[in-house]
């Protein structure tokens, strides 16, 4: 089988409070998306990456992509106002089967592991859909506007979504199709998948999996390089 990667880094990061964005900020002297670039592609079954961003990032994309030595065909394209528009874009510019598979990635996620990506593949051989989450192990309340908790929530069942996302080509891009159709909003692709009608298979994530999100992130990032 093939798998494709649609890696977006059109985020503004606005919690980040910096006038670059957060995936070309350095982790131990490397750009955040050069991370997952490399161990993307150090993957033989991996064919293409799709990269939506702004356009004015191109040129320095290129640079990441020559410095890292990334050998896998990569494709930079307009990222759009919101997330979905990012990943929409991405898949309309992958030249794929439909029994291909396509992950999707935070572009600021630079920890994930290749023992990881290859574990999801194991399990897309039995599933068309197949997610990253780790089990929520706090204690969950539900709060009125004013800050009173109003109740409990029961978290045996609840676990916190991580990407990559791993989902079958022509699955993706039909519940892609239907969300667009109905003005439909999500946080992450799974939920779209859900939408449409899909089952999901959730496999345990990776603790160290961290999403770069704020500085204070980013300061966790550069002390896991060197645990």
């Amino acid at each position: 089988m093939i798998y494709h990667v649609i890696l977006p880094a059109s985020g503004l990061g606005k919690r980040f409070r910096s006038r670059l964005p957060k995936q070309f900020h350095k982790i131990d002297n490397r750009e955040i998306i050069a991370f997952s670039l490399i161990k993307f592609n150090s993957i033989r079954e991996v064919g293409t990456i799709v990269i939506p961003t702004f356009r004015k990032y191109f040129s320095r994309i290129e640079k990441i992509l020559k410095e890292v030595k990334i050998r896998k065909n990569v494709i930079l394209v307009e990222g759009g106002v919101s997330r979905k528009d990012s990943v929409y874009n991405g898949l309309n510019r992958l030249n794929a089967e439909n029994n291909d598979f396509v992950f999707v990635h935070d572009a600021v996620r630079p920890f994930i592991t290749v023992n990881k990506i290859n574990e999801m593949m194991k399990y897309s051989k039995r599933y068309n859909s197949v997610i990253l989450a780790l089990p929520v192990r706090d204690t969950l309340k539900m709060i009125t506007r004013s800050g009173v908790i109003d109740g409990t929530i029961d978290r045996r069942n609840l676990w916190m979504a991580q990407t990559p996302q791993l989902f079958r080509y022509r699955i993706l891009k039909d519940s892609f199709e239907k969300a667009k159709r109905e003005n439909f909003f999500a946080t992450d692709e799974s939920q779209i998948v859900e939408h449409a009608g899909y089952k999901v298979k959730v496999i345990e994530g990776e603790v160290k999996n961290i999403k770069i999100t704020t500085k204070e992130d980013l300061i966790f990032g550069n002390n896991l390089m060197v645990t």
